[in-house]
């Protein structure tokens, strides 16, 4: 008998089902890289580092598990990122956003904040943020590559919801983000820090 897909425990989706993507799709823009190389998704058969992902692979999304259909690679070579520091990654320390092992993105890449502490510091049940707008909190920090920097990007046609180290990231969804939204993150992001908030996700 089969099992479905998990993800970590405790589950961050739990829909069922596996919407097939439709590859024969006309091609749309590329997706932005936004994963460093090393970094884990979640799939049906357990956490795989996205370097090894490609086109068909299944991944668990918010609507159950999706068949990516686009995949992007962007490797910046060490002369190219020594004085672009707006393009280095964000270094999440274990446990700031639930994630049981270091984590870096994208400065731009988002990540979904939830939980009591945000209900009740924003009014909202979630904030999508850019995780550059997290650094200097929590032990975020813009940490300097060491060699060629490679990240890769996923696309499933649409927009969907898929998780990186046991911390939801938001794919294809980039919406305005103004100094208001930063600072409202940014103290939903300290109140979750007093609750005790989000548990760390250990799988």
């Amino acid at each position: 008998m089969g099992h479905e897909p998990r993800m970590s425990q405790p589950p961050l989706f739990s829909k069922p089902g596996f919407p097939e993507t439709d590859l024969t799709a006309p091609p749309r823009r590329e997706p932005p890289a936004r994963f460093p190389s090393g970094t884990l998704l979640a799939t049906p058969n357990g956490p795989r580092p996205v370097e090894g992902i490609i086109v068909g692979d299944a991944v668990v999304t918010a609507d159950g598990p999706r068949r990516v259909a686009q995949v992007s690679r962007r490797v910046t070579a060490r002369a190219d990122w020594a004085f672009a520091r707006r393009i280095w990654p964000v270094r999440v320390p274990v446990g700031s956003l639930g994630n049981p092992r270091p984590l870096r993105l994208a400065p731009d890449q988002r990540v979904i904040l939830s939980g009591d502490a945000v209900q009740r510091s924003s009014g909202e049940a979630e904030l999508s943020v850019p995780v550059g707008a997290l650094i200097g909190l929590r032990g975020l920090i813009i940490e300097r590559p060491l060699a060629a920097l490679r990240c890769f990007g996923f696309g499933f046609g649409r927009p969907a919801r898929i998780e990186a180290e046991s911390v939801i990231c938001v794919l294809d969804k980039d919406e305005p983000f103004d100094a208001e939204a930063r600072e409202r993150a940014r103290a939903a992001f300290l109140a979750m820090q007093v609750a005790g908030e989000p548990r760390l996700r250990v799988r």
